[in-house]
């Protein structure tokens, strides 16, 4: 409540007014009393607010006698302690985590990793600094505090601010976490499945790629296919089971590892551990091997697959190209359509997938290839022409090179003549099949129940396993990893793929709700729910701002009822 002054043209008046919330969730203000006129009340303000201290519970402090102490976004750490107790990974923390090794609160300790990666992603280092600018407490109030090396102690060989106590209370966490990680994983999954209500019988299953800060193979970290771009640098492949979304298993391998490699692998283990028998694994087309088709296909495993296949250098997919016909089309919407075909008499069948917005594009991008191959070419033909290239052996490799350029060997073909002149043309072969191709995907599958236009809606899904490795590798900022053991690293990851569990389970609960804010967003606009620290008369009071509109509509949609941190309770200290 506060007061406020209002007139009427003529008059002031002296009101009493409080804000509220209406059920669309606005902000609003109603009076609670009419005090009288302004010039009448003034010369008696002093007893009024005399009297009106002696009626309440709460004093009345001048302004003089408060100080500020320190005003710290809340929000985002307030949205990530929400969706931590609702999925209870507390307790499953302390259960997988319990041991009569370790003397501290492996759960808390986890949670700000967590929360540190959901909210402000760096290194143990950073994290430090993040803990002065963040007003983050454990669940009974205890604020946590940077523990930092005395100034004179810092050098250019002791680069290292944060003391090694705390350090070492981060790393000691990162090892109780990956000891735990299988029973983790595997209460995680059930607790989402029996509180979103979710059946579990599809599971996409993908791999990335993510690089460290060395360039020397050691264990796991080894050079391999670079989906960073970072071929220099040694890496890790990581193996992510979604399911709805959530991603409820991952696996690390040597980062020279082929993808489809891993596939056997992380299966198992969703049988192993999760008991999805009757599951249809969705897969992009680097996991096709007749290896994983004949695991997959074995007695006793009720698994079926969706695959993609690669329309180049597929003897099946240029097969399934043949067997097209002009009547066979099914619509799947209006920019899409898939036909099926059957190579064999087996289960075994082949959706070709002709997409329009897919066909554009790629005739946009075969246009601008042939232009600069052709331009390639052309040089080549001018220089022979003008003599000076005349060697056959010479002219052959210049015109390899200029095939090269923008996949020109897939359009054109080249000859030399018997007077030693050079030549290019569009080959009527090739131009055939890259047409026959262009906007156009294939899938495969041996599940005899799932339609061709549901079979083009599952695999449009896979898009959610890409969503997730963009998070998990951006914005969860996974990369790079700089933990030098193999151990770290790997609990480093387990970090980043709790904070993604818990973005999922954000953006599910905010699509349920209508809210059209992604889960960064919401995080994001969390920030301007803040908590000051007030002295007042020398007593210390915690006062939270209410937040923005958009905040506002987070709070509602996931039904938190109380937006105020737990009261102070000291400090957490971090001994090693």
């Amino acid at each position: 409540m506060f007061l406020n002054v209002n007139t009427n043209g003529t008059y002031e008046y002296l009101r009493i007014l409080e804000t509220y919330y209406d059920e669309h969730g606005r902000h609003k203000q109603r009076v609670v009393a009419n005090l009288g006129r302004l010039d009448k009340i003034a010369p008696r303000l002093a007893e009024l607010a005399k009297d009106l201290a002696a009626l309440g519970d709460e004093r009345l402090v001048s302004a003089d006698r408060i100080r500020a102490l320190d005003a710290l976004p809340w929000g985002p750490i307030m949205l990530a302690r929400h969706l931590w107790n609702q999925l209870d990974l507390g307790s499953i923390i302390g259960r997988q985590c319990h041991s009569h090794h370790r003397d501290f609160d492996v759960a808390e300790a986890a949670f700000v990793l967590v929360a540190n990666r959901l909210t402000h992603p760096g290194s143990e280092h950073a994290l430090a600094r993040w803990l002065e600018t963040c007003y983050v407490c454990d669940a009974e109030g205890r604020r946590w505090q940077a523990a930092w090396l005395p100034e004179e102690l810092v050098s250019k060989t002791q680069r290292v601010r944060v003391e090694s106590g705390q350090l070492a209370h981060w790393y000691r966490t990162l090892d109780a976490l990956l000891a735990g990680r299988d029973g983790i994983e595997r209460e995680l999954y059930v607790r989402v499945r029996d509180l979103f209500s979710q059946k579990v019988d599809m599971v996409f299953y993908d791999v990335t790629s993510t690089y460290m800060e060395r360039r020397r193979p050691k264990g796991i970290w080894r050079h391999g296919n670079s989906k960073d771009g970072r071929p220099r640098n040694v890496q890790v492949v990581l193996g992510v089971v979604l399911a709805n979304g959530w991603p409820i298993a991952h696996h690390v391998f040597p980062g020279d590892t082929a993808d489809k490699s891993t596939l056997q692998t992380a299966i198992a283990d969703v049988d192993s551990r999760f008991g999805l028998r009757r599951v249809l694994i969705v897969a992009d087309g680097g996991m096709v091997s007749e290896q994983n088709l004949q695991f997959l296909s074995a007695p006793g495993r009720e698994v079926r697959y969706l695959f993609a296949i690669p329309g180049r250098r597929s003897e099946q997919a240029a097969s399934a190209l043949a067997k097209l016909t002009d009547g066979g089309w099914l619509i799947v919407d209006e920019n899409n359509r898939v036909q099926q075909v059957r190579l064999d008499e087996s289960g075994t069948r082949f959706f070709i997938v002709e997409s329009e917005e897919r066909k554009a594009y790629e005739q946009d991008l075969r246009q601008r290839d042939m232009a600069a191959a052709a331009a390639q070419l052309q040089k080549v033909s001018k220089a022979v022409a003008s003599g000076r290239l005349k060697q056959r052996e010479l002219i052959a490799a210049r015109a390899a090179r200029a095939l090269a350029t923008r996949h020109g060997s897939r359009y054109y073909a080249w000859q030399i003549a018997a007077d030693g002149s050079f030549s290019f043309h569009e080959d009527p072969e090739k131009m055939k099949a890259e047409l026959a191709r262009e906007g156009r995907y294939f899938l495969k599958t041996d599940d005899p129940s799932i339609s061709p236009q549901e079979a083009v809606g599952i695999y449009k899904q896979l898009s959610d396993v890409e969503w997730a490795y963009r998070d998990l590798k951006d914005i969860i900022r996974m990369r790079p990893i700089h933990h030098k053991t193999e151990a770290r690293a790997r609990a480093h990851i387990f970090v980043a793929t709790l904070a993604l569990f818990i973005k999922r389970t954000l953006e599910h609960q905010l699509d349920e709700a209508g809210v059209n804010l992604s889960p960064t967003e919401a995080f994001a606009a969390m920030g301007n729910i803040g908590a000051s620290l007030l002295d007042i008369d020398g007593e210390q009071r915690l006062l939270t701002t209410s937040g923005s509109q958009h905040a506002r509509m987070v709070v509602k949609a996931l039904g938190i009822t109380d937006i105020n941190p737990p009261a102070p309770n000291g400090v957490i200290e971090m001994d090693e």
